[in-house]
């Protein structure tokens, strides 16, 4: 099962001074360690919405493999919007997303793995009795979420009688879930301040002849492409000019001998970009071996560096968790009344043109 995750950093809060994807948190930045967390469970893809200071932080985060949705709306729409247009962007690339906001990065990979190995339709972690973040949702579950058209946005949609059932609470013991980094004061927080990322292997896989021609950067530019059907949908979303990946993919068709791409261009329907079925089936395998060389080398770093095989849990002052729109459970504020939000499947439609 396909496990992705959605991260919402497109500075909605028009109210605070702080850029809270960018504070500092340990020896990182608030955004970097939740997306880093992430990646040490296993999941994939990160998808990350952006929009206030969108260049500044899509940069910060160029080289961690992720995909960035610019919310061009964000001055005037909630939260909730960004959640939408992330999910149906997401709907179909895999089969469980986390949701959370750019400002809980203290949680746990092994926390993230207790959730995964739930299968209800949507999981949120509790300490204590107090819910936090991220929560996990399948994919079953995302139209019903970005159709409704109610108040308090994602908590709102998950308080429906309807969907109450189909919550399940997972206990943890993991403060970081409810730990949440609002402000420069936050970020002197015990356990927020000193909050070192544990080290960890970092595996790749890079195919070559005379010298490397695939690697996690192709692998990752050729799914947005097949994903959005748009070679230049996946040059923006990767911060790379069209040159630049028009080289990249014609250096790999030289190396491999067949076409990886069907592209057309203009005409009365647009133009498309799509992976030859050849292309298609490379790519299928190489992100098999690629997670299959993850699974090993992780379990061969328990066994080298037995040391470095626990998490530190984060330590939190005795505050209320942050709920507001995205949580299925604690206070927060309601979003302002004629709240502007993406309607089902169209928003966040994926492209499907290039021109």
């Amino acid at each position: 099962m396909k496990t992705g995750a959605l991260i919402v950093a497109a500075g909605h809060d028009k109210d605070r001074e702080a850029f809270r994807p960018m504070l500092p948190v340990g020896d990182s930045t608030v955004i970097r360690r939740i997306i880093i967390t992430m990646k040490q469970a296993g999941i994939d893809p990160i998808v990350v919405v952006t929009g206030s200071r969108g260049d500044e932080l899509e940069k910060h985060i160029a080289k961690l493999r992720v995909i960035c949705l610019r919310n061009e709306r964000y001055e005037d729409t909630q939260m909730f919007y960004s959640i939408c247009l992330g999910l149906n962007y997401m709907e179909d690339l895999c089969d469980r997303v986390f949701v959370l906001p750019a400002k809980f990065p203290m949680f746990l990979p092994r926390t993230m793995k207790r959730l995964m190995a739930e299968e209800a339709p949507v999981v949120c972690p509790s300490l204590h009795g107090r819910r936090g973040h991220p929560i996990l949702i399948s994919r079953e579950m995302i139209r019903p979420i970005t159709s409704f058209k109610g108040a308090f946005g994602l908590r709102g949609a998950l308080e429906q009688p309807q969907m109450q059932e189909k919550i399940r609470e997972m206990p943890v013991e993991d403060e970081g879930i409810i730990l949440a980094v609002d402000s420069e004061e936050d970020c002197a927080q015990p356990g927020v301040e000193s909050g070192r990322i544990a080290v960890h292997p970092q595996i790749s896989l890079e195919l070559g002849r005379n010298e490397e021609f695939f690697g996690p950067f192709m692998a990752q530019f050729l799914s947005i492409t097949g994903h959005t059907g748009s070679m230049q949908t996946a040059c923006r979303q990767m911060h790379m000019s069209y040159t630049k990946g028009w080289s990249m993919l014609k250096a790999a068709e030289r190396q491999l001998g067949f076409p990886i791409l069907v592209t057309r261009s203009g005409g009365a329907e647009g133009g498309f970009s799509q992976l030859t079925p050849k292309a298609s089936e490379f790519l299928t395998r190489y992100l098999a071996m690629e997670q299959a060389l993850r699974r090993e080398g992780e379990r061969l770093f328990g066994e080298y560096f037995p040391e470095y095989g626990g998490d530190e849990p984060a330590q939190s002052a005795d505050r209320e968790p942050e709920g507001g729109e995205m949580g299925p459970g604690g206070a927060g504020k309601e979003p302002e009344d004629g709240e502007r939000r993406p309607g089902g499947a169209a928003a966040g439609q994926k492209e499907r043109k290039d021109r």
